[in-house]
């Protein structure tokens, strides 16, 4: 090959390298040049709050993301940044919207059976139980049935883990067997 051959395969490489770094550039531009919006405020929280203290006398506003019925024993914890339910404390069974507890969730803490739409906990429908942690101490098992009994309940000692395929965002009742 002579270089008068090679001369053309050369200007196409570097036309087309003028035209990716013109393309890059542009879109560099552009995206550098958008001014930078904050996220709106998330207002989950907030909601879903409101919605129960307008409807619920018994629920009590804790903070700006916890209502607590205290004397059912029980606390709503609303927050989308605690995807580890850290807020779960010693001697709680908590029951979370969304696996690996993460998302909004409710910390129980007498031992009894509880009917969970009475707190505001939706079942049938995503948003239900979907996750579990039990940080009961001495044994003590939380215990998920569906609202008719008729899916197989879901019995759980100490530790954590995800509802079972048939029961995600099903249970209704939840028991703390003390």
């Amino acid at each position: 090959m002579n270089n008068a051959e090679a001369t053309p395969r050369r200007r196409g490489r570097g036309v087309l390298l003028a035209l990716s770094l013109v393309t890059t550039t542009i879109v560099l531009s552009a995206t550098s040049a958008a001014p930078a919006t904050a996220s709106p405020p998330n207002t989950l929280a907030e909601d879903r709050i409101a919605r129960i203290l307008a409807t619920d006398p018994h629920a009590t506003r804790l903070s700006a993301n916890q209502v607590a019925w205290p004397n059912d024993g029980v606390v709503l914890t609303v927050t989308d940044a605690d995807a580890t339910g850290s807020w779960c404390g010693t001697g709680r069974a908590c029951i979370h919207a969304d696996a690996n507890r993460a998302g909004y969730g409710y910390a129980f803490y007498r031992c009894g059976t509880y009917r969970l739409p009475e707190y505001g906990f939706p079942t049938g429908q995503r948003g239900g139980a979907s996750s579990w942690y039990n940080n009961q101490t001495g044994g003590a098992k939380i215990r998920f049935e569906d609202e008719w009994f008729t899916l197989a309940p879901v019995t759980a000692g100490y530790g954590f883990g995800n509802m079972p395929s048939y029961m995600n965002d099903r249970a209704y009742w939840l028991s703390l067997l003390c």
